[in-house]
């Protein structure tokens, strides 16, 4: 599989659609400019970013490239055959196919993603991440393991294990030759990025520091880095990603023990990660890596679930199974205390990408989010209060996923799961929940509002109806003629005594200006008048049922709107009659409530809730 197509016409290898910090764009040998989200890169063209990240979509958006900061990008090749060249810093190629490297060729398999490092010289480094891959140069191909990274260059023969030739490798214990001869499969790497990493030999009191860059981990060591320091350890399949204040040890058996600090984890098959006061054992797989985030402090390690399960367990006995979404923290005594759970159970169902309110009169709420055969292979529902989902809660499932929804305002989506990793939304909504129980009587219908033409401002907010206007004039006695304009568009309204009546089925929300021509002259004084609705006003009133009395039988549902509402139970119509009233009678509901939808064109989409108990 290619990059481009051949065409009359260049074809775009890559696009910008995401940035982290500034990103420039060089055509040719010109001058470098900045490129802005939506640049499109052809062959010829070179990529740079600084202290940022930068994402490409190439292809058509089957695959990224993820551009570290400070790494400059190059498309080289011919039409047609574009050839990828990374001459600093470092890439991750994700997706499924085969690409062409300036030092030879990847081909990505079960949605593999591979770090493409810049070593210098015509000579790259290539490691696996995710997935399966195969690197093919100098008419070899080769496999690629998870964790173990190989030197490909324009003129090499064959690849070279990049963590043993060039990176500095932390000294294995004197006699120990078990370690000093392992192979691959039974090495530990590290990869520092910063200036203020250290490690701890084994048998060692000393803390030393690490440089920056890749090489071999010694079984017993200990790893710490400060701020502005990052560093990735890789072993036995099992990878973490230590960020400033956090503090490793590797054991003999090749496991981690997170002492201090936050930390990543993924894993590409089953694997135990040690804690204070118990263990996190991952469910990973090849094709799907389990991922958690770990943050231990003084008191207690908060345990998030990122992808895939896990069991999390704690030295007193204690043992809670994690989904992905949930969170729990680890005492150094063993406790464990949920912090967010997945339920295991509904209040009622909606179709993502419904916007809707919930009137809830026993909050928080359950929401099943149906997938509705939008997400083939499953999918994740992500909740958030900031409409950018940095701090997203996250349920996951096949057809659905179930959130549990508090009060206030929240932004979902819905994003499908292919292999390892999820696409961009494919739906999306607002949800507000608010602690209602619709027992509040409906206003009734407004008469007749008087208002006067003398040059003020006037304000009608109304609750079921724009009610009559009644304008008032001064000089009784004379024929008048009021002028109602908005929107470009006027009305005229004649009278021969000192008031004008206005119907109300004749006006919108909105504002107006008026004024009154008497026996045919404009008078000078302009008036406005702004109509809005009353978003206080009950507009749904639920006589039956009860909230908190059981169920038996079919359910009797009564009810009374205002005029524009409709009514439905499980995608069942009720007819609402004359006076404005429903009545029906249903079967139980799929969840652990009977959810009332009522909607309105502009007020749009409400479920009021009922329990039986």
């Amino acid at each position: 599989m290619l990059l481009g197509a051949c065409s009359k016409k260049p074809s775009a290898i890559a696009e910008l659609t995401k940035a982290d910090g500034p990103v420039e764009r060089q055509d040719g040998s010109a001058a470098w400019s900045p490129a802005e989200l939506g640049t499109r890169y052809f062959i010829g063209d070179a990529a740079r970013t600084a202290d940022g990240s930068a994402t490409l979509e190439l292809g058509g958006g089957g695959t990224q490239i993820v551009m570290q900061g400070h790494t400059v990008l190059r498309f080289g090749g011919k039409p047609g055959e574009p050839k990828i060249s990374v001459e600093a810093g470092a890439i991750d190629l994700a997706g499924t196919g085969s690409y062409s490297l300036d030092v030879g060729d990847v081909k990505l398999s079960r949605a593999g993603k591979v770090r493409i490092t810049s070593k210098g010289g015509g000579t790259s480094s290539v490691e696996l991440t995710i997935g399966e891959a195969q690197v093919a140069a100098g008419g070899q191909t080769f496999d690629l393991a998870i964790g173990k990274s190989v030197d490909v260059g324009r003129e090499a023969k064959v690849p070279v294990d990049a963590g043993v030739r060039d990176a500095p490798v932390v000294p294995t214990p004197a006699g120990d030759a078990a370690d000093a001869a392992t192979t691959a499969e039974g090495t530990a790497t590290v990869e520092v990025t910063g200036k203020r990493a250290e490690v701890l030999a084994p048998g060692e009191t000393r803390w030393k520091p690490l440089p920056a860059g890749a090489g071999q981990l010694a079984r017993g060591s200990a790893i710490r880095v400060a701020a502005r320091t990052t560093a990735r350890l890789t072993a036995a399949g099992t990878t973490l990603e230590l960020t400033g204040g956090a503090r490793v040890k590797l054991g003999d058996d090749l496991t981690f023990s997170v002492e201090l600090g936050g930390a990543k984890a993924q894993a590409t098959g089953p694997a135990t990660i040690a804690l204070p006061g118990g263990a996190i054992a991952l469910r990973g797989s090849p094709r799907a890596p389990a991922e958690a985030k770990l943050d231990s402090r003084n008191r207690d390690t908060k345990v998030t679930m990122l992808r895939g399960g896990s069991k999390l367990t704690g030295a007193d006995g204690a043992l809670l199974e994690m989904s992905r979404g949930e969170s729990a923290s680890l005492s150094k005594a063993g406790a464990i205390r949920v912090i967010e759970g997945i339920p295991g159970y509904f209040d009622f169902r909606v179709v993502a990408g419904e916007s809707l309110t919930i009137h809830d009169p026993k909050p928080p709420t359950v929401v099943q989010f149906q997938f509705d055969g939008k997400c083939p292979d499953g999918g994740i529902i992500e909740v958030d209060r900031d409409p950018r989902f940095r701090t997203a809660k996250v349920g996951s499932g096949h057809d659905f996923a179930n959130v549990l929804v508090g009060g206030g305002g929240w932004s979902y989506r819905l994003r499908c799961t292919t292999g390892s990793a999820e696409g961009n939304a494919v739906a999306a909504g607002r949800v507000t929940a608010v602690r209602d129980d619709g027992r509040r009587p409906l206003p009734k219908n407004q008469g007749v509002n008087d208002i006067d033409a003398d040059g003020r401002n006037y304000r009608i907010s109304y609750q079921s109806a724009i009610p009559n206007v009644l304008v008032h004039v001064k000089n009784p006695g004379a024929a008048h003629k009021l002028h109602l304009a908005t929107a470009g568009k006027e009305q005229t309204f004649d009278s021969s005594t000192s008031s004008i009546m206005v119907p109300g089925g004749q006006l919108h929300e909105g504002t107006y200006t008026y004024w009154i021509d008497r026996d045919g002259v404009k008078q000078d004084k302009v008036s406005t008048l702004t109509i809005d609705f009353d978003q206080t006003a009950p507009q749904v009133y639920i006589e039956s049922p009860i909230n908190g009395q059981p169920w038996t039988g079919d359910i009797d549902v009564r009810g009374a709107v205002l005029p524009g509402w409709s009514a439905a139970v499980e995608a069942i119509a009720i007819p609402v009659d004359r006076q404005r009233r429903f009545t029906a009678k249903v079967g139980a509901p799929g969840g652990n409530s009977l959810a009332i939808r009522l909607s309105h064109p502009q007020r749009g989409v409400h479920y009021y809730l009922r329990r039986p108990k």
